[in-house]
C-alpha cells in the first residue's frame, strides 16, 4: 500500500512538474475524446432519426382514373390479408380532393385553377403501412406482379426509398470521415503524450537513478510515468463528459425544434455510464499506451 501511494505521488509530480506541456497534452487528448464522444452521440441520434423516418414512411398506390372503386377495394382486401401489412387506408378521389384543398387553403390561385377543371384530377389511392420498413420492397414487388398492376398508375415507394438511402449514405460517409479524423487525432495524442513522458523521464533521471541505487524494482521506477499518461486521459475524459452534458442540455431544445427525432441529451442521460466508460477507457488507454511506449524506449533501468 505504501508503494502504491508513493507511485501515485510520483505520478502527480510528473504531471505538475511540466505543467504547460501537460496542458498541451490535455488539450490534444480533449480534442480526440470530444471527437469520439461526438461521433458516439451522432451515430446513436442519426440511427434514431433514420428509424423514425422509416417508421413514418408509407407506400401510396395511385390508381388509374378508370379503375372502379370495387376493384380498388378488392386490392385493399388482398393486402390486408398479408401478415406484413400493418394498415391499409383507402382514399377516394373525392377524399383526395378534400385533403388537397384543405392542405392548400391559403393558395387561392391554385384552388381557383383546380375549380376550373372539368373533372377531379386527383386519383384514388391506397395508403399502406407495414410492420417492418424492410418489408416495403416485398409489398411493392407483389403489387407490380399482381393482376392489379393493370389498374395501378404509380407507386411512390421508390422516391421514399431514395430519400432514406441518401440519408443512410450521408451518415455512413460522416462516420468514415469522423473515424479517420479520430485516428489522426489519436495519433497526435499518442505522439504528444509520448514526448511529454520522454521529457518527464529526462527531468526525473536523477531520481530514478537514486531509486535503483536503494533497491527499487523496475516496476516501481516505471509505473509513475505510465500512470501519469493515464492521468492525462482520465482528466481529459472527465472534462469531455462535463462539456458533453452541458452542450447537450443547452442545445436540446434548439435541436428538437429542427429534428424532432434527434435527442442528444436524452441519449446521453440514458446511456451515461456506457458513454462515460467509452470516453474514460479511450482516454486512459491512449495515455497509458503512449506512456508505456516512451518508458520502454527511454527509461533504462
Amino acid at each position: 500500500m505504501t508503494n502504491l501511494i508513493r507511485i501515485l505521488k510520483n505520478s502527480w509530480k510528473n504531471f505538475s512538474r511540466n505543467i504547460w506541456l501537460s496542458v498541451a497534452t490535455l488539450f490534444m487528448m480533449f480534442a480526440a475524446l470530444s471527437t469520439i464522444g461526438g461521433l458516439t452521440l451522432f451515430n446513436a441520434s442519426l440511427d434514431a432519426f433514420v428509424s423514425g423516418l422509416k417508421d413514418k414512411v408509407d407506400v401510396s398506390v395511385y390508381f388509374a382514373q378508370e379503375a372502379a372503386e370495387n376493384e380498388i377495394l378488392s386490392v385493399k382486401s388482398t393486402l390486408e390479408n398479408r401478415e406484413d401489412i400493418k394498415t391499409v387506408r383507402y382514399i377516394s378521389e373525392n377524399e383526395a380532393y378534400d385533403i388537397f384543398t384543405s392542405r392548400h387553403a391559403d393558395n387561392s390561385v391554385l384552388l381557383e385553377s383546380l375549380q376550373e377543371l372539368d373533372q377531379n384530377p386527383l386519383q384514388a389511392s391506397l395508403n399502406i403501412r407495414v410492420h417492418n420498413p424492410d418489408q416495403f420492397e416485398d409489398v411493392v414487388i407483389f403489387l407490380e406482379n399482381s393482376s392489379a398492376s393493370s389498374i395501378i398508375d404509380t407507386i411512390n415507394f421508390r422516391e421514399n426509398q431514395k430519400v432514406i438511402e441518401s440519408i443512410s449514405m450521408i451518415a455512413t460517409n460522416v462516420n468514415k470521415a469522423g473515424f479517420l479524423f479520430t485516428l489522426i487525432l489519436a495519433g497526435l495524442v499518442i505522439f504528444v503524450t509520448f514526448n511529454t513522458i520522454r521529457l518527464a523521464i529526462y527531468t526525473s533521471r536523477d531520481e530514478v537513478h537514486i531509486m535503483k541505487l536503494v533497491g527499487a524494482s523496475n516496476w516501481f521506477a516505471r509505473a509513475p510515468f505510465v500512470i501519469t499518461g493515464a492521468i492525462y486521459g482520465f482528466l481529459s475524459g472527465l472534462v469531455v463528459i462535463l462539456f458533453t452534458f452541458l452542450g447537450t442540455w443547452l442545445l436540446h431544445s434548439q435541436v428538437s425544434l429542427i429534428f424532432a427525432d434527434i435527442n442528444f441529451y436524452g441519449y446521453f442521460i440514458q446511456n451515461f455510464w456506457s458513454f462515460t466508460f467509452i470516453i474514460l477507457f479511450s482516454g486512459i488507454g491512449m495515455g497509458a499506451v503512449s506512456s508505456y511506449l516512451a518508458v520502454r524506449r527511454y527509461l533504462k533501468v
